[in-house]
């Protein structure tokens, strides 16, 4: 068995697009070293027994990484530094959440779909970039919502990062709205957020680390058991999201399996050369939305995350 040269983190690597995703970044070749990183190690350990036994690939572990903290992101990255794994040369951040039954808060006081689908990945990027190696890849999972009027039919609303961080600011700037509404809103524009993270990464990566590309993936809309994003549905809709709504991807390209999206995220980590600070629906690199390429947003989200988070804004 040839011994691992490089390593992939893939958050929220234990269930759904995350878990698919690892067994095809497993199965291309035991050179990779895959870290499933999850909010329970319990279930990181069973995702590895899973996928070690699919792949037979043995060099697979887990780590426990709660997005909602910056305590417990700190502290991965800093175990992950001190662990004698292959130097870093991927970086999957794919977890995200939805919250349709009220508002909800992280350990450190942000609205938590934005604290998770954006700073979360922002703090965890930046404490291991010094940690990645040349050539390498960044992928940020992003979604179609990210659009005004998606093919989801969510909107966005974009409003400076300190309302949509703050749980009452983020309320009162979404008030008209019922508590499904505003969860729908905050996933989407989380999105949003997400693609200007990418591209704001991608120009200041390019300055220090060239060989490393940033790039966003829409993996689609994907229901079904397989996915966790509907786990805060009420159960008549969690009941549709896990098996009437799987049934569309017969009609419509923009719903896709967990295991299809998996291997297109899979194929964009392992493509050679990638070009930094694109979109990629499934296997087709596309333009994103208007919108998401505001650079004054852009620089705001950075210079505004960097701060909260007590980073310097360079690199």
């Amino acid at each position: 068995m040839k011994k691992a040269a490089k390593t992939v983190i893939i958050t929220g690597g234990n269930t759904g697009l995350g878990f698919e995703t690892a067994k095809v970044m497993a199965s291309s070749s035991t050179e990779w070293h895959v870290v499933i990183a999850s909010r329970s190690q319990q279930k990181g350990n069973e995702a590895v027994q899973a996928l070690i036994r699919d792949t037979r690939n043995p060099h697979i572990s887990a780590r426990v990484l709660d997005l909602s903290s910056f305590s417990s992101i700190k502290q991965f990255a800093d175990q992950y530094t001190k662990a004698d794994l292959p130097p870093l040369h991927a970086i999957v951040c794919n977890a995200g959440t939805a919250f349709v039954q009220g508002t909800q808060v992280t350990a450190d006081g942000l609205e938590a779909t934005f604290g998770v689908n954006h700073m979360g990945h922002f703090l965890l990027v930046r404490l291991l970039y010094n940690q990645l190696a040349e050539p390498g890849r960044i992928v940020v999972v992003s979604s179609d919502t990210h659009q005004s009027r998606g093919n989801s039919g969510m909107s966005v609303r974009y409003a400076s990062p300190a309302t949509m961080a703050d749980p009452t600011a983020s309320d009162q700037n979404l008030h008209e709205l019922n508590d499904f509404s505003k969860g729908m809103v905050r996933y989407a524009t989380s999105k949003l957020t997400n693609l200007y993270f990418t591209y704001e990464l991608s120009r200041r990566v390019q300055q220090s680390k060239p060989s490393i590309s940033v790039v966003a993936f829409n993996p689609g809309m994907m229901p079904g058991k397989g996915s966790a994003l509907a786990r805060d549905y009420k159960p008549v809709m969690r009941f549709a999201w896990n098996y009437v709504m799987p049934l569309f991807r017969f009609v419509s390209s923009g719903i896709r399996s967990t295991k299809q999206s998996g291997h297109d995220l899979a194929q964009l980590v392992l493509s050679e050369v990638v070009k930094s600070g694109t979109y990629w629906d499934g296997k087709k690199e596309i333009a994103s939305s208007e919108e998401s390429y505001d650079l004054g947003r852009a620089a705001e989200l950075w210079d505004w995350s960097s701060e909260k988070a007590e980073l310097n804004k360079e690199l």
